[in-house]
This record gives structure tokens, C-alpha cells and sequence, in this order.
């Protein structure tokens, strides 16, 4: 036996998972597994002891196997999959296999050393499931609500096409009031305290504070409001080089593009109603700042209020915006 930390890449698709292992001689060994509790159990046999498994996330089909390292306490890691991405690209890989994938995880794994990953509750994967059904509705909604229009400005007999896009909607927006009933007595029960301390910040509504929650597990791993900033994809981005390339600033838009969406409603809303945000957006505008970069510091602005009312524990409150912010 030794102590040896050992590395396995997995490369998981939706049936089937390609991985990658290192040995203890050094030498590289790959197999296919099934994604399935057979697939999991095979993985053990092969890789047993002193293994730290890595794998990217993708979407839903890591999870099972996550489980089921998570309940055999074995040490694994899930990384972002542009980090991935990104490595593979560093070493000039000119073709892409599930194999190769697996090979590079597992030097990936090897050259970086990543940490254990921490499962989320229970309660937020259900949170999150129904969060994510909530926006695909949602943007069903608004796909047949533009059919509907297109459909009007044709000068023909659009009249049936009409009735049944209308016919849809009305069942979706029955769905999606189920759904999001469904997710607040969820998050009722696993955030009561995060609900009430959100939703206190004026420009932030009921679905904006849900993803917001939703989005950062609870705020369990946020520790300054310049991460939750980025983690929307909200910071800033420079591009500069020398002399010749001087780039405009952007936002990076490198995290959630859901989040970023609510947030640019919520701060349409809070330059109105948040002293703080109003008082912001005008200095800017006053100062000839565009009014689409106005509102993107509002966003901002935002994002540092809720960091302020849920770390301190206090709810937000006019009289107190500007320590607050």
C-alpha cells in the first residue's frame, strides 16, 4: 500500500463516461464505463484506494456519479469546464475525443492538484431545479408572445395559428405560477432568513432574490460583494496591451447569464425606487456617462447592498442606505 495520491480524469456524456488513470509505475490507463451505479462501481474496483477523481461539470449528467463518490467518501473534484476548455487549448490539441478529454482531466488533475468539492444541500438542488424550469417557461412565454406578434403583422388569416399560441401561453403561465409557488415554500424552509434579508433591498423582487439565492448556494461561499459582482458576470473587463491595443472597458460577462438578466430589470426598477441607485444614476448620467453603463453600476450597486443586509443580518433600510452601500 502507499500513500500516493493518484489521479483519475473522467470525461462524462450522457450514457457513458471515458476515463483516464494514473498508476502507480507511472503509466497512464484509459477505459469507457457505463454512467450508471454498474459504471460507479467499476470505477472503484479499478481506481480503489488513494485516488482523487476529477471530472468537469456538465450540467446534469456529473451529478449521479458525484453522489456516489460523495456517499463512498472519496475525494473528487468538479472544475468549471472553461477551465478545461481552456487548458486543452494551452497544450495546442488540434482534435477532440472523449479519450483525449479524459487524458487531459487527468493532467489537469495532476499539474493543478484541485480541492475536495463540496456538495451543495439537498434543498438547493431542488431549489435550483425548479429555478431553472421557472426561466425555461418563462422564455417559452415570451417566444410564443413574439410568434404572436409576427403572426399579427402578416396580412394574411393568421387567426387559428393565433388562438393556439394564446392557448399555450395561458397553460404555461399556469404552469409557471405552480412553479413558482413550488419554489418559494422551498425556500421558505432552507432560506427563510436570506428570503426576508434580499427582498428587503428596494429594486430587488421576489425572482430576482430567488436566483440570487439560488445562484450562490445561500451566500455559503461569497465572501466579499467583489465576488458576488464578478460571480454575475458584472465586473469590469480590460483589454490593453502596449501601444497598439487600447481597448474599451466591458463587463466580463464570464458568470451568470440569467442572474445578470434579473439584476439589469431589478436595477430598471431601483434607480426609481433605492435612493442610493437613484442618487447613482443620475450622477452618472449628469456627468455624460451613457445610460446603459448607469444602469450596469446600478446592478452593482445592488449586488452590494445584498452582500451588506445578508452578512450583517440587517434589513435594509432608507435611512441608513449610504453605510449600507
Amino acid at each position: 500500500m502507499t500513500d500516493q495520491i493518484l489521479y483519475c480524469g473522467i470525461d462524462i456524456s450522457a450514457d457513458s463516461f471515458d476515463i483516464c488513470y494514473l498508476q502507480s509505475g507511472g503509466e497512464l490507463v484509459f477505459g469507457k464505463l457505463p454512467n450508471t451505479i454498474a459504471g460507479f462501481k467499476e470505477l472503484l474496483k479499478l481506481c480503489p484506494e488513494n485516488y482523487h477523481f476529477v471530472m468537469e461539470a456538465t450540467g446534469a449528467f456529473h451529478l449521479p456519479l458525484c453522489f456516489y463518490l460523495h456517499d463512498k467518501n472519496c475525494f473528487y473534484s468538479v472544475v468549471n469546464a472553461l477551465q478545461i476548455k481552456r487548458y486543452i487549448q494551452m497544450h495546442l490539441e488540434r482534435s477532440k475525443t472523449d479519450k483525449k478529454d479524459a487524458r487531459h482531466i487527468c493532467m489537469y488533475g495532476i499539474e493543478r492538484k484541485p480541492g475536495q468539492y463540496k456538495m451543495p444541500d439537498q434543498q438547493y438542488f431542488e431549489c435550483r431545479t425548479l429555478n431553472n424550469a421557472i426561466e425555461a417557461v418563462t422564455t417559452d412565454v415570451v417566444s410564443y408572445s413574439n410568434k404572436i406578434y409576427a403572426a399579427k403583422k402578416l396580412k394574411i388569416d393568421s387567426a387559428v395559428a393565433v388562438k393556439t399560441y394564446q392557448q399555450i401561453i395561458k397553460t404555461l403561465k399556469n404552469e409557471l405560477q405552480k412553479l413558482q409557488v413550488e419554489l418559494d415554500q422551498k425556500l421558505m424552509k432552507w432560506q427563510p432568513d436570506l428570503v426576508t434579508q434580499v427582498k428587503s433591498v428596494k429594486g430587488i423582487g421576489k425572482r430576482t432574490a430567488a436566483t440570487l439565492i439560488v445562484f450562490t448556494q445561500g451566500f455559503k461561499h461569497t465572501a466579499s460583494y467583489q465576488q458576488l459582482i464578478s460571480y454575475a458576470g458584472l465586473s469590469p473587463r480590460e483589454y490593453t496591451s502596449g501601444k497598439s491595443i487600447k481597448g474599451r472597458v466591458h463587463i466580463s460577462k464570464i458568470g451568470g447569464k440569467q442572474l445578470r438578466h434579473l439584476l439589469y430589470m431589478a436595477a430598471l426598477n431601483a434607480k426609481k425606487t433605492n435612493p442610493a441607485c437613484k442618487a447613482l444614476f443620475n450622477r452618472l448620467v449628469e456627468k455624460g456617462k451613457n445610460k446603459k453603463l448607469a444602469i450596469i453600476a446600478v446592478c452593482n450597486k445592488l449586488l452590494k447592498q445584498v452582500f451588506a443586509v445578508v452578512k450583517s443580518g440587517v434589513l435594509y433600510s432608507d435611512n441608513y442606505y449610504k453605510n449600507i452601500a
